[in-house]
């Protein structure tokens, strides 16, 4: 029993120490004008838009993803940052 409930924690920490991991490996962006006026808009428009054609996997049980899901979260989260990030290199702006 204390075996399960170790790898359940184990899966847990794993799985967090992973997405905070790939949230502080997020791009800044500037335009190429040097103009950044507008960028909160854009990114709001591009980060709205990867949501709708890139959506991230939710897990079933929201406390602990099953070993079967794991890859899927991951491979959703590339995809909707991969989409934001082309989404904001067409509107003009450049990877820092």
């Amino acid at each position: 029993m204390k075996k399960i409930i170790l790898t359940s924690i184990i899966k847990k920490i794993l799985l967090i120490t992973s997405l905070t991991i790939l949230a502080a490996c997020s791009t800044t962006y500037s335009h190429k004008s040097g103009n950044n006026s507008n960028i909160e808009m854009d990114s709001r428009s591009c980060s709205n838009q990867a949501k709708l054609n890139a959506p991230t996997y939710l897990c079933r049980n929201p406390l602990m993803c099953a070993p079967d899901e794991f890859s899927l979260v991951i491979n959703s989260i590339a995809q909707n940052d991969a989409y934001y990030d082309q989404c904001m290199l067409r509107k003009g702006y450049q990877a820092q």
